[in-house]
């Protein structure tokens, strides 16, 4: 008895010593894999950081958040963004935001519900909203995965949203994809990178691609319930900054966006900027004219809005050829600007312009092709629909 005593004694007194111990092991499994998981990120940062992209920020503003929506000029060409009570006139989801084609046919929203945030899109069939469907193709890793904040180009297939998750370095990060019609599902999202997302949440990421122009709202560096909305001059082909050409801290100055004047590239080149973002708000908060355009179908009808067409593939038809018309006459007005230039140019100058002219009276051919094509096809299917 006396030895079982002694020996139940032995264990008592080594037990609080094996569990601090235990403790103490699963501290220090905790810290070690905390710091793995610090040092991936800290390697994922750089690595987002050596490949920032070279963007011209023209200005920016703050807002409050909950105006936001409000304060984006986005032209009609490119569609519309409300909030989500507004457009649906409900009270169900105050958070949820709406994103409308430029033909107002089609929308892509925001919703809350089975306890996460996803995109949806809904057709007006009837002068209803209907067949409203989950968008099909936006996983991305990690169970707690939040999506809001859509926008959509013009193409009908590019598509930008915030999402956080895993896959975000902050709270939200700006993603892209584009929707695959072979699979009819968009394809999985890419991270859009620096210096567009941050480690604080950078939520929307709207385009003028008309008029070369964007605007994104981040909350980095800004007191509670703010948002600062960048203006910046939209790239034709993308472009990283030299990593040469810059020490370390510039790199992560022009990363995070320490000062819009460090994107500079010239002062003009900035200045005409600001005039043309003064039209387009302009132009967006001017009353629109009754008639918006002049087609004619035949000697009987002429259309001035996209409402009189009564087939909804013309009107659309009709959408693409309006964006074609613009893109061939920015391209018009680009060549008569070169032209002008051309003879007052040193030599090297004007070789470049020489091979810019024609690779661009290339392009305004194979636009004029395009426009002949889609005429003649809007034509034909709206006489159809009309019974002609």
């Amino acid at each position: 008895m006396k030895g079982k005593f002694i020996l139940v004694s032995a264990l008592i007194a080594v037990l609080p010593v094996s569990m601090d111990a235990q403790k103490r092991k699963s501290n220090v499994k905790a810290k070690a894999k905390q710091t793995v998981v610090d040092k991936e990120f800290e390697l994922r940062l750089e690595g987002m950081r050596a490949a920032t992209q070279k963007v011209m920020f023209v200005d920016s503003v703050v807002v409050n958040k909950s105006k936001l929506l409000k304060s984006l000029n986005i032209p009609d060409e490119s569609g519309s963004v409300t909030d989500y009570n507004s457009f649906f006139e409900t009270t169900e989801q105050p958070n949820a935001v709406v994103y409308l084609n430029q033909l107002k046919n089609k929308c892509v929203f925001s919703k809350y519900a089975d306890n996460g945030w996803g995109l949806y899109s809904s057709e007006l069939i009837g002068g209803k909203w209907a067949n409203t469907m989950p968008l099909e193709g936006l996983d991305m890793a990690g169970n707690d995965v939040d999506i809001n904040w859509p926008f959509l180009l013009s193409d009908g297939t590019t598509l930008y949203f915030a999402a956080k998750g895993e896959e975000s370095i902050g709270g939200y990060d700006i993603f892209m994809t584009r929707y695959d019609e072979s699979t009819g599902a968009y394809l999985k999202p890419e991270n859009i990178g620096m210096p567009f997302n941050s480690t604080s949440n950078d939520y929307f990421y709207v385009v003028d691609e008309f008029d070369g122009y964007g605007w994104f709202a981040t909350d980095r560096n800004q007191p509670e319930g703010s948002v600062c909305i960048y203006s910046f001059i939209l790239n034709n082909v993308r472009e990283n900054y030299n990593q040469d050409a810059y020490t370390p801290e510039q790199l992560k100055q022009l990363s995070e966006l320490h000062s819009i004047s460090m994107t500079w590239t010239d002062e003009s080149s900035r200045k005409h900027a600001l005039e043309q973002l003064a039209e387009i708000a302009k132009r967006k908060h001017s009353v629109q004219k009754k008639n918006d355009f002049t087609f004619v179908i035949n000697d009987k009808y002429t259309y001035t809005t996209l409402t009189d067409f009564k087939s909804a593939d013309a009107a659309e038809k009709y959408a693409r050829l309006n964006d074609i018309l613009r893109q061939k006459a920015k391209l018009d007005n680009s060549m008569e600007l070169a032209r002008d230039a051309y003879p007052n140019a040193k030599p090297q100058q004007q070789e470049q312009y020489r091979e810019q002219l024609l690779a661009a009276e290339k392009q305004s051919q194979r636009y004029e092709t395009e426009i002949a094509v889609l005429t003649k096809e809007i034509r034909s299917i709206e006489l159809k629909k009309l019974g002609n």
